[in-house]
């Protein structure tokens, strides 16, 4: 792919634009020229060219994004009131899709960028594919009455040309006239800005106004795209600096590691000197503008002076320049705390000690796993089940099936309870139930988490509807048998008490 051109002129866009391009590279691993970029700004050009390459193995911010995503672990239970087979049967699509296999990447690109789009688009063949579209690659606008939800998307996108080259063109899709909906594909000009209408040679024709093809089946038009938002606040379309200082620290960090890794390589060992002496045989490295002399030092080799005068030298030795534990133990102090700013519990910051990996790494606990997916559920749930509408709608309006448009539930399934969990919270709600503290839809939530309160009261009747069922079976078994005993025939505890009431009176004669 070519370079990405500038999509706005507007101040505020580019700054958006471009801090969100840098969470997507430490996102995706694409972030070696920041790293040179900032150690150019705490080093300078001679000292950044005598560490050498920098040390990329530590990136805070993507592995706090990676730790805080546990709500697609397990596929989401997707429901439809009616349970009718024509939402069975979308459900089932949306799952052969691949959709949910891919939203774990996509909830971590969310939880890092704070926003990103899901564009639904159905194939010719009736396939159904959902496709991510970063923020930074579009311009969205929304209503003042209802600022997040965005109601016209420009997205830039990179196509070819009849010649084969690629070029640069806006998706332009604006629902905020009802009558008039647009969906147009026009040519990139320098800046951002609309060149040529090209909806003839990428779309085959128009489809504006009447033939804009993204309805719902009374008229409405929709946008193909869904705005996942890690945090609902409200007042605006995009949140792109919430969490700007663990962007800043997780680079800085990775200038501290590579400071450590300079030292352990340069300066952890004693250094031998001589006084009245110089080095022989220094070579000129680096470039023009950062030229200097250098001596290759190591604890395994001498270094080779000249007498500067007639004095005798002075030999001595330096002790290690760099105290390595102390600075290791610095940086992951810096790193505890950028996890802490990301939301992390102190409690899930793991030291990986005893094995291979060396540096800090955070891993969530099975329990600050379950709180991180009740962090994220209820924005990712309004998202999640507008997919699926907008899903249904597009297929209605392709192929012409009849699916529902609207009202479709998603729950996320909970991390599993261990043995000892299960066992701890099993005690607990049958004595808060014994004392009269607890509902039974409390209890009920008490192990799943991901219940509403109308899921877990519904739940409950159909349990209650099941034992009284299977009490009013048991009872018809009863009766049944009581019936088939002739009554002429004694029931064997009859005859026993008649046998014993016998002997008593025979007793009571003699």
């Amino acid at each position: 792919m070519s370079q990405i051109p500038v999509i706005s002129s507007e101040p505020y866009e580019i700054r958006r634009i471009e801090h969100t391009r840098l969470r997507r590279r430490l996102l995706e691993g694409t972030w070696e020229e920041d790293l040179h970029n900032r150690l150019q700004i705490h080093l300078g050009t001679v000292r950044k060219a005598a560490w050498g390459y920098p040390d990329m193995s530590s990136n805070i911010y993507r592995q706090v994004c990676r730790s805080l995503s546990a709500l697609y672990v397990m596929a989401p239970d997707v429901t439809h009131p009616t349970r009718m087979p024509a939402a069975v049967d979308l459900v089932e699509k949306i799952q052969r899709s691949g959709l949910w296999a891919t939203m774990n990447r996509f909830q971590q690109l969310v939880v890092g960028c704070r926003e990103y789009w899901q564009r639904v688009h159905v194939a010719a063949d009736g396939r159904l594919t959902f496709r991510p579209v970063a923020p930074d690659m579009t311009v969205a606008r929304s209503f003042a009455d209802r600022p997040d939800y965005p109601v016209a998307v420009h997205e830039l996108r990179e196509r070819l040309d009849v010649a084969g080259k690629p070029i640069w063109t806006w998706d332009v899709l604006d629902i905020s006239n009802p009558d008039n909906p647009i969906y147009e594909v026009r040519a990139y000009v320098d800046g951002g800005k609309m060149g040529e209408d090209l909806s003839g040679v990428y779309l085959g024709g128009s489809y504006s106004g009447a033939a804009y093809p993204y309805r719902r089946n009374d008229g409405r038009p929709i946008l193909p795209y869904v705005l996942y938002h890690a945090e609902r606040i409200g007042d605006r379309l995009w949140d792109a600096w919430e969490g700007v200082e663990v962007v800043e620290g997780s680079l800085n960090i990775a200038v501290s590691y590579s400071m450590l890794f300079h030292a352990i390589k340069d300066s952890s060992w004693p250094q031998r000197y001589i006084v009245g002496a110089e080095p022989q045989g220094a070579t000129l490295e680096g470039g023009v503008s950062s030229a200097r002399r250098e001596v290759v030092s190591d604890p395994a080799t001498v270094l080779m002076l000249r007498a500067t005068d007639e004095q005798q030298p002075v030999i001595g030795q330096w002790q290690a320049g760099a105290d390595v534990t102390q600075l290791e133990q610095t940086i992951a102090a810096s790193a505890n705390r950028l996890a802490q700013d990301a939301g992390v519990s102190p409690a899930d910051i793991q030291r990986m000690g005893g094995t291979a990996r060396s540096g800090y790494a955070i891993a969530l606990s099975n329990e600050g796993k379950r709180e991180a997916q009740r962090a994220y559920s209820q924005s990712f749930r309004e998202s999640d089940e507008e997919l699926v509408m907008k899903a249904a709608i597009l297929l209605n309006r392709v192929l012409g099936t009849q699916y529902p448009e609207g009202g479709y539930s998603v729950q996320y399934r909970s991390i599993p309870l261990s043995g000892s969990e299960l066992d701890a919270r099993r005690k607990h709600a049958l004595e808060l139930l014994d004392a009269g503290l607890m509902t039974r839809i409390d209890a009920l939530r008490l192990f799943d988490d991901s219940l509403t309160e109308q899921d877990a009261a519904a739940m409950l009747a159909e349990i209650d509807a099941m034992n009284k069922a299977r009490e009013m079976a048991d009872d018809a078994v009863e009766m049944e048998a009581e019936e088939e005993t002739p009554e002429h025939e004694a029931a064997p505890g009859d005859v026993v008490e008649d046998i014993a009431e016998g002997e008593e009176t025979a007793s009571a004669d003699s």
